[in-house]
C-alpha cells in the first residue's frame, strides 16, 4: 500500500507511516488466508499492535506540528481523535464476534480508506504540499462537501483533476450500488447521502491492495467498509470547514442504506471518473 508519493520529507514521520502501511498489509494477508488455526490470535495481535502504534504515531505527529507552529493543528488532531474512536469501535466488534472474518474485513476497509487519504492529503499539508487550495473560503455545505469529495477521489484513486467530470447537480438516473447516509449536527444540521458505483468502490480497494482477488464476493465486505470510511472522511472534512467559518457542525456515523429515499431533494453533485462514479446528496434543515 505504501507509495513514494506519500513521503513528507520528515524522516521520522515517513518511517512511521511506512510501518503503519506494512502493519495493515500484514493484517490483510491474515484475512486473505482465511480462518486458519492461528487466525484469531494473529488478528488480535495485529489489532492490538496497530492500535498502540497508531496512538504513538499520532502523539509524535501532533508534537511535530506544535514545534513548527502548524496553523491547522487542531483540525488535524480532530481527525486523529475520530479515527481512534473508529478503531475502538471496531476493536469491540471484533472481540465480541471472536474476530468474525466479515468484521475484520470491514476493519481493513476502514483502515485502507482512512490511512490512504490521511497520509496522501491531510498529512501532506504539514510539509506545505497542500493538494487543494481554497478550503478556508468554502463556507457553504455544498462547496465544503464537494471540496472534500474531490480531494478524496484524487488522493484515493490517484486521479488528476482533468480526469474527473464534475456536475453541480445530481444525476437523476444514478443509483449507487453502495450508499451511506450520515447526519449533520450543530448550528448547521441535516443529512448527507453518499452514493458509489461498484466500480468506484472496487477501484478504491484494488488500487491499494493486491492480495485479494477481483471477485466481487471476495471484496464486498472490505469495499463497503471502505466506502463507509470514505463518506466519514469527506463529511468530517466538510464539517471542519463549516465549523471554521463560524458555524459549529459535527457528523454522526455513516449508516448503510439499501435504497435512496425518493423524498431526498436533488441538491448535490455528481463526479464521474474512469474508475467509477460517486455522488453526494445534501439536505440542510
Amino acid at each position: 500500500m505504501w507509495k513514494e508519493s506519500y513521503r513528507l520529507g520528515v524522516e521520522t514521520i515517513d518511517s512511521q507511516h511506512r510501518r503503519l502501511f506494512k502493519m495493515v498489509d500484514d493484517l490483510i494477508e491474515v484475512v486473505s488466508g482465511g480462518e486458519r488455526e492461528d487466525y484469531r490470535q494473529k488478528c488480535a495481535d495485529a489489532v492490538n499492535f496497530l492500535y498502540g502504534y497508531t496512538v504513538e504515531h499520532f502523539r509524535f505527529e501532533e508534537g511535530y506540528q506544535a514545534s513548527i507552529g502548524y496553523k491547522d493543528m487542531e483540525a488535524h488532531k480532530l481527525q486523529h481523535k475520530r479515527f481512534i474512536v473508529t478503531v475502538d469501535n471496531f476493536a469491540k466488534r471484533m472481540l465480541d464476534s471472536e474476530y468474525d472474518i466479515r468484521v475484520v474485513k470491514a476493519f481493513c476497509g476502514s483502515l485502507i480508506a482512512w490511512l490512504n487519504f490521511h497520509v496522501a492529503d491531510t498529512d501532506q499539508k504539514i510539509a506545505g504540499k497542500k493538494l487543494s487550495e481554497g478550503h478556508e473560503s468554502l463556507i457553504t455545505c455544498l462547496g465544503s462537501f464537494l471540496s472534500g469529495a474531490l480531494d478524496a477521489v484524487k488522493a484515493m484513486l490517484g486521479l488528476s483533476a482533468g480526469e474527473i467530470t464534475k456536475t453541480m447537480s445530481p444525476n437523476r438516473k444514478f443509483r449507487g450500488d453502495i450508499s451511506y447516509e450520515l447526519g449533520l449536527i450543530g448550528d448547521i444540521s441535516g443529512k448527507a447521502l453518499f452514493e458509489y458505483s461498484n466500480d468506484y468502490a472496487y477501484s478504491t480497494v484494488n488500487s491499494l491492495i493486491t492480495l485479494l482477488t477481483k471477485d466481487a464476493e471476495e471484496i464486498d465486505e472490505i469495499a463497503r467498509s471502505a466506502m463507509a470510511e470514505t463518506s466519514n472522511i469527506i463529511a468530517g472534512k466538510a464539517a471542519t470547514v463549516i465549523s471554521d467559518s463560524g458555524k459549529a457542525c459535527d457528523i454522526s456515523p455513516p449508516v448503510l442504506v439499501s435504497n435512496r429515499r425518493e423524498a431526498w431533494p436533488l441538491e448535490g453533485f455528481h463526479l464521474r471518473t474512469p474508475k467509477g462514479d460517486m455522488q453526494v446528496l445534501l439536505y440542510v434543515d
